[in-house]
């Protein structure tokens, strides 16, 4: 059985092996004075977990060089530094995100470099610098679904070898599910997965596998 602890007091729980603030915790209430995230970075997304579990039964070589999208505050970059040994960066477009994302990688004892850009910033001379990407509930725009298809071309070009997006199932991403796997059919897998930490989601994971 999944083990949950919650620390009431603190208002932190623990779900695969890292710990979590939540928006009560006083440091989060301390942040929000001086960051505000814009672009939907205001807590932890659920999709995230899927990524944790997903990783959790298929994991990355130790000192893979992972990138988050839209991290936010990087429960899934933190848990791949902490427990899967990355060397991660966590991208966002709203630089507010990354005092969280400094907060919660101290809180377990790793490091993930923040990375201030938009996708369409990310060019395959920056694409090259990664083994593995992730992103979990990114695509809830309908031009993020260009946007992150552009992307992925970019990175297959640049010798990523894994793509992995998770997601509740916006109309969004199924688009995007329908675009990469008319595209690179032998790299496509998509199901439907559940996460049992810190409480029980169920979502969609799709992954490329360009190696």
């Amino acid at each position: 059985m999944p083990r949950l602890e919650v620390f009431s007091q603190d208002h932190m729980k623990l779900a695969y092996g890292i710990y979590l603030f939540t928006s009560k915790h006083p440091l989060v209430r301390k942040l929000k004075r001086i960051a505000q995230p814009s672009v939907h970075g205001h807590k932890t997304w659920s999709s995230s977990y899927l990524i944790m579990d997903y990783l959790t039964e298929q994991p990355l070589p130790e000192g893979s060089r992972v990138l988050e999208l839209g991290c936010g505050w990087g429960p899934a970059s933190v848990y791949c530094a902490s427990q899967q040994k990355a060397r991660v960066t966590g991208l966002d477009v709203d630089d507010s995100v990354f005092p969280y994302l400094d907060m919660m990688a101290a809180a377990n004892d790793c490091k993930v470099k923040a990375l201030h850009a938009s996708f369409n910033d990310m060019k395959v001379a920056q694409l090259e610098k990664f083994d593995c990407i992730i992103g979990a509930d990114i695509c809830f725009w309908e031009s993020l679904t260009d946007d992150l298809f552009r992307l992925f071309k970019r990175a297959k070009k640049a010798g990523v070898k894994k793509i992995i997006l998770a997601d509740p199932g916006r109309s969004t991403y199924e688009e995007l599910l329908q675009r990469c796997e008319k595209t690179w059919p032998g790299a496509f897998s998509h199901n439907y997965w559940y996460a049992l930490e810190p409480k029980r989601f169920e979502g969609q994971l799709m992954v490329l596998n360009f190696q």
